[in-house]
This record gives structure tokens, sequence and C-alpha cells, in this order.
């Protein structure tokens, strides 16, 4: 996670682009992704990678490193440089998926430009009963026919009572469609739901939710192609070319 100075948004933008670029004429190997707050915290940006293993992640270079291989050790160094200029803080975070508390969408499914990112850091002593949130939840979603689909993620290197849920969205409208929670556990489980809901919300320290954007320009990865609902799709759905 990166927080910008809003003063020098643009800079960094560019200095990101170009380490992109880059890579994709490198046909770099490691991948990321860019994910813009657009609704929170502003000036935020998330960049997130994957590793199928942890022997995969101990194997990947420092960030500098990695700068400094794809543009070279001068250019490379100026961009840290550059970047660094811009920057009020940084945080690097590693979490681990949590597939029995996710509702996730289908294996075939196209990636989504939006998503919410809710985040739950749980008191200490309070992991049960937030956890028990976070299932009953992604258990509930087909018990009432709700459309959201969820992927829930916590932290293994970072603050380990942090967890993310991660909703995406093909469009924010499908948001008007979705039950909030409380109302979501009382239709699946009724009052046994809404017990649940007010335990979790007293073992909860901090709770925090956030709206996201996908930002192809600033990512190397091999399906940004495929996303869908992106800024530009939907102004040329709005405006479509005449020929």
């Amino acid at each position: 996670m990166v927080s910008v100075r809003p003063d020098r948004m643009s800079a960094y933008e560019t200095g990101v682009q170009r380490l992109a670029r880059q890579a994709e004429e490198q046909k770099e190997a490691f991948e990321w992704a860019a994910y813009q707050v657009v609704a929170g915290a502003l000036g935020t940006l998330h960049f997130v990678s994957s590793a199928s293993d942890w022997a995969t992640f101990g194997a990947r270079e420092p960030i500098d490193a990695l700068v400094r291989r794809i543009l070279g050790d001068a250019a490379g160094a100026q961009l840290l440089e550059e970047l660094g200029q811009c920057i009020v803080g940084e945080r690097y975070v590693v979490g681990r998926d949590r597939p029995d508390l996710s509702c996730p969408p289908p294996e075939n499914a196209p990636r989504t430009a939006m998503a919410t990112v809710a985040t739950l850091q749980a008191r200490p002593g309070g992991e049960d009963a937030c956890e028990e949130l976070i299932r009953k939840v992604a258990q509930a979603i087909p018990q009432v026919n709700d459309p959201r689909r969820m992927v829930a993620c916590q932290t293994f290197i970072g603050d380990p009572r942090v967890y993310w849920i991660v909703t995406p969205l093909a469009d924010v409208a499908e948001l008007d469609r979705m039950l909030p929670v409380e109302e979501l556990l009382t239709k699946a489980f009724g009052a046994e739901g809404a017990l649940i809901h007010r335990t979790a919300l007293a073992a909860i320290d901090r709770f925090e939710r956030h709206m996201t954007m996908f930002r192809p320009e600033l990512s190397h990865a091999s399906w940004a192609g495929s996303v869908i609902g992106l800024p530009s799709q939907r102004a040329a759905a709005a405006h479509p070319a005449v020929h």
C-alpha cells in the first residue's frame, strides 16, 4: 500500500507507468496489479501480486532490486529516488487466502475493475467472533440468492488480527442489489444471524470499507486486457463510435 502526496500523484503515476511499460517490453515474469482507492482514503494505491507457495515468495527479489533490474542500475536508482519524493507512506503486507471464509465468483468469471474492500481488525481475543461473522456471511449469500461474491484474506505478515473481504463489482450499481450484512444474516439465519452480527461488532476494534479501481497502465499483468468495467469501457458503451 502506498500513500502518495496529492501534488505529486501525476509524477508518481508517470514513473510507475514507465516501469510497467519496460516490464512489458522485456516480458518480465514478475506480475503486479495496481488498484487505486476511489472512495475512502484517497491518494492510496495498492500494488498486489500473488504467489502459489512460500518457496515462490521467498525467491522474489526486493522491490528496489526489481526496479534496478528492469530499468538498469542508473535509471532504476533515479526512478526510485523520484518515486520516494512522491510518497507520504508505504506498507508491505503479506496475506493468505481464507477459502473457508469466502464465497468466491465462479472460476470462469471475468475479473472486474472495481471492488469494495472491507478491512476488519479484531480486538485481542475477538478473532473467533470476527471469523464467524465472515463465515456466516459467505454461507448466507447462496442461501438467500444475494448477488454479491466475496473473497476473504487474513494478514500473515503484519497484524494477524486483520481480515480483508474483497467484493468484486462489474458496476457500482450492483451494490443496490446487495443486502446490508445484518439484513442478509437475519434473512438467512433468523435471530441467530442477528446475534452473530451483534457479537462480532463487539469483537471488532476497527472496521473500514473503501472502493478500488484497477489501473491497467500502472500494472504488469498478463490478464489485464480481460478486465471488465473499466471507465474507458463504460464511456465507449455510452458513446459508441459512428461508422
